[in-house]
């Protein structure tokens, strides 16, 4: 049975005109974006969606970082979606993801913000539980 997922191409992404860039690389793999859409996430949205990292030391960069521009959201369906997106993302860890990886080929020279947070493109669900919470934030009905 098909699964869906949320990717979210970050700021950073949206900034440098790589939605398609990402978009291809996701069709490539054989997955079906069935939903995609521009967003200026709210903080409290941005808050929903990292509420897992609630208290963590880098959890405000995550809100700042998310909320500095505009995001693009999809809904990826297809068979083990979460993971095959995960796969396709590389390491959360630009400098660590994998050549051949949205994170590993499409890196910024410089992967930090002014305040420390991690520019690495793309978030995407880490399993059916958040798949299903994420998607919810940013697709009614879904």
């Amino acid at each position: 049975m098909p699964e869906k997922t949320l990717l979210l191409i970050k700021p950073d992404g949206v900034a440098r005109g790589l939605e398609e860039t990402i978009a291809k690389r996701i069709e490539k793999a054989g997955l079906e974006i069935v939903r995609r859409e521009l967003f200026n996430l709210t903080t409290q949205d941005a808050m929903d969606l990292y509420s897992p990292h609630l208290g963590k030391p880098f959890y405000q960069g995550l809100i700042n970082f998310i909320t500095s521009g505009p995001i693009v959201a999809h809904i990826v369906e297809g068979e083990n979606a979460i993971a095959r997106v995960r796969e396709l993302m590389g390491a959360t860890d630009p400098a660590k993801a994998a050549a051949g990886t949205i994170r590993g080929d499409l890196k910024e020279k410089n992967i930090l913000t002014a305040d420390g947070t991690m520019k690495n493109l793309v978030h995407g669900s880490d399993s059916p539980a958040s798949a299903e919470r994420e998607i919810k934030i940013f697709f009614e009905g879904e």
